[in-house]
């Protein structure tokens, strides 16, 4: 490898950060330097992760053809190492979703329609069943609200 190619021993310029907390305490740092040029190749966006044992815990570069694949591409990157982590790891007291969004895989423009047909349909599905549980609950509400205006009356 290349001398030009190999990420700065420490992240200075920090364009996100969030800390995760393991089921024992311990805190998992992602930490996302700001894109740059690499001289000999295209952008790089250096990716440190600590608080797991993976070659991660020093910054590496993740390439891309510009700063935002680059960026793109190491927050894809981030959420696979912590995935393949096998740990159970919590982020604002949740421990399924860690907050890094799944990205639609890169495939012919049919398939990657059909795909997002299928993303919009679950969604608007969801918003519904929310939608109706809190209408139900605020009726809920109203009317306990009006019967113990009647019961206050009385």
């Amino acid at each position: 490898m290349s001398k030009s190619f190999a990420a700065p021993p420490t992240i200075r310029r920090i364009a996100a950060r969030r800390v995760y907390r393991a089921l024992s305490g311990k805190p998992v740092v992602v930490t996302l330097g700001v894109p740059q040029p690499v001289p000999g190749s295209d952008w790089g966006c250096p990716l440190q992760i600590t608080g797991l044992k993976t070659t991660w815990r020093r910054p590496k570069y993740v390439f891309g053809i510009d700063g935002l694949q680059a960026l793109y591409l190491a927050i894809q990157g981030a959420g696979v190492v912590l995935e393949s982590a096998g740990r159970k790891l919590e982020w604002l007291g949740q421990t399924e979703d860690l907050g890094i969004p799944k990205f639609l895989p890169w495939l012919p423009k049919p398939q990657q329609a059909r795909l997002e047909v299928i993303v919009e349909r679950e969604l608007t599905k969801w918003v519904r069943r929310a939608e109706r549980a809190h209408k139900a609950k605020r009726s809920k509400v109203s009317n306990r609200r009006k019967r113990s205006k009647t019961t206050d009356k009385t």
